[in-house]
């Protein structure tokens, strides 16, 4: 092949290279889309999205109005993607459904949907996914996520009388910061951080570790597999009994210095520390230990069947 022949056929194949390349950019399932809707209300907001394979979103404004903006690649609306997005009064649905299973395709193009609503402050919100994380901020109302398999991020989250504040997922964790009211916390596979809780607390793992810090009227802490490491702040009280469980792992409770309550903590392989004065009631050894503390008051039950338990100061 001669120099000219070889520039020519270098040519075309670079040409053909590019045009390849176009035609997988220009893609219908490469190229990223969006959907958005706006909505203008007049009372309290409640918001509910539901997708079976999507992240979510939520931030929070003081403008009565919300703001849905889906954000996708690599589905085709209508095809193997419907989003529908609609108002009854002040309630407004938002729902984004993939058909099919649908992961990675061709061309190294990932799919993906995310979906992001801005809403009032002062209102109530329900989301499920099936698939994805979940992200909510600044919500003043009741508040309820479910998530199958993706973790879940939520601050600044105020219930009040008659409210709740619900965070669920299957697998993954949960992180949030600046809770007010009757929370709720559950993973099937992961951990729970908590700080700046303030009311009654309920947080479950089935594996992994937990780690809370608050004020607290009630308190129920339990992990399949984890350790507990929770820490009671000044002015909490107990109004009903309180139970700390662990089925393998160390648990770690700090309480205020002035905090009254019957303490019953048992340990099935490790030893218990006291850094309070406990008036111990009974027999007692380095795993079992029944006794008062400041006089005593509601049951605290502290349980691990494999670790240590330290009590100590707040």
């Amino acid at each position: 092949m001669n120099l000219h022949s070889y520039r020519s056929a270098a040519l075309r194949l670079g040409l053909a290279g590019a045009a390849l390349l176009a035609s997988v950019a220009l893609a219908p399932g490469a190229r990223a889309s969006d959907f958005e809707k706006h909505f203008d209300i007049s009372g309290r907001a409640g918001v509910h999205v539901d997708t079976n394979d999507g992240s979510v979103r939520i931030t929070t404004s003081d403008s009565k109005s919300v703001d849905v903006h889906v954000d996708y690649q690599g589905y085709e609306l209508e095809k193997n993607l419907h989003i529908d997005a609609h108002q009854n009064g002040d309630k407004i649905e938002v729902v984004a459904r993939i058909a099919g299973h649908w992961g990675w395709s061709w061309g190294g193009n990932s799919r993906r949907l995310h979906i992001e609503v801005r809403m009032p402050r002062d209102a109530d919100l329900d989301v499920n996914t099936g698939d994805g994380s979940v992200e909510a901020s600044a919500i003043n109302g009741n508040v309820v996520v479910r998530t199958g398999d993706g973790s879940v991020r939520a601050n600044t989250l105020t219930a009040g009388q008659g409210q709740r504040i619900d965070l669920h997922t299957s697998d993954g964790s949960i992180n949030v910061d600046t809770l007010k009211g009757d929370m709720k916390l559950h993973t099937g596979d992961g951990s729970i951080e908590g700080r700046d809780l303030d009311g009654t607390l309920d947080a479950d793992s089935g594996d992994g570790h937990i780690r809370i810090a608050g004020r607290f009227d009630g308190l129920s802490i339990k992990t399949g597999d984890g350790s507990v490491d929770a820490r009671v702040l000044s002015g909490s009280k107990m109004s009903s009994s309180w139970n700390v469980h662990t089925g393998d792992g160390s648990v770690d409770l700090a309480l205020p210095g002035d905090f009254q309550a019957n303490i019953d903590a048992t340990t099935g392989d490790g030893h218990i520390s006291l850094a309070m004065p406990v008036t111990i009631e009974g027999t007692f050894n380095k795993s079992q230990i029944h006794g008062k503390l400041n006089g005593g008051g509601q049951p605290l039950t502290i349980h691990t069947g494999d670790g240590s338990i330290r009590l100590s100061k707040a």
